[in-house]
């Protein structure tokens, strides 16, 4: 009893103390102008880098919410492009309301580029619409092709695989060709099916030929880094300098072709 009288006798003095130091501080503060200058200015710091600290602790956790709405503004904003490159080529009418190509944000969440047959794992799947068949892009050019789709996953042929194969054009030549890549280096593909009498020069930009419902035309793809004629051969052996590194590729765009009777 007597030690809890002690302890509530100290605590009682520690009380009065700190309250005595309050009234003498706000006193000083409040009749001396220069005194309150100083802690009005001082305070003022202090709270600012309080609500820095704070405001930067509220970005952190809304990060991952802004970063989802930036990823729909893109998609739109890609979706805009192409229905109006679709417009510009006459594949829709430019009075219709009609949307041929929509655009559906995901991020490639395995992947491999090292190998002959590489694949791309994006986070969504069948529950957001994704399914078989569908080109995926991001904002350097053409990522692949889904090829298998469960409720959560998607699996992509990115254009660094053996089977993979993409109709292409020269931009302003007007040459058509199909882009396939031969292992291992995931910079460069080859161009095939361009005739010997093409007119071409090193830099020419290859993109997408809009032949399929895979991907609209236009999407950029690369540059021709180099071409040559094999003796006897009536076609060239074109490389491209692929624009994607896909060794970066991590957000990326799913595109739904809303016309399924265009021609494969």
């Amino acid at each position: 009893m007597r030690n809890l009288l002690l302890l509530n006798s100290k605590l009682y003095t520690i009380i009065l103390f700190i309250i005595l130091e309050i009234i003498s501080f706000t006193l000083i503060i409040n009749f001396n102008n220069k005194q309150k200058d100083i802690f009005l200015y001082s305070s003022n710091i202090f709270s600012g880098y309080i609500n820095t600290k704070y405001n930067n602790v509220l970005e952190y956790f809304y990060l991952g919410t802004k970063i989802k709405e930036l990823r729909k503004e893109n998609a739109k904003l890609f979706q805009r492009i192409y229905n109006q490159s679709a417009v510009n080529n006459n594949i829709i009418n430019k009075d219709s309301a009609e949307i041929l190509f929509d655009f559906i944000p995901a991020i490639v969440i395995n992947k491999s580029i090292d190998k002959r047959n590489n694949r791309f794992t994006l986070n969504k799947g069948s529950d957001e619409g994704l399914h078989e068949g569908m080109g995926v892009v991001d904002g350097d050019g053409v990522i692949g092709v889904i090829r298998k789709v469960n409720r959560k996953f998607a699996s992509v042929v990115p254009l660094i695989n053996m089977v993979s194969r993409v109709s292409v054009v020269i931009k302003n030549r007007g040459y058509f060709g199909v882009l396939k890549w031969e292992p291992y280096d995931y910079k460069r593909a080859k161009i095939s099916a361009i005739p010997k009498h093409a007119y071409l020069e090193k830099g020419d930009s290859v993109l997408t030929s809009g032949f399929s419902t895979i991907f609209p035309r236009g999407i950029f793809i690369g540059t021709i880094e180099d071409f040559y004629l094999d003796r006897g051969s009536n076609y060239y052996d074109i490389t491209v300098k692929l624009n994607n590194d896909f060794a970066l590729a991590d957000e990326v765009y799913v595109i739904e072709n809303k016309d399924k009777e265009l021609k494969e």
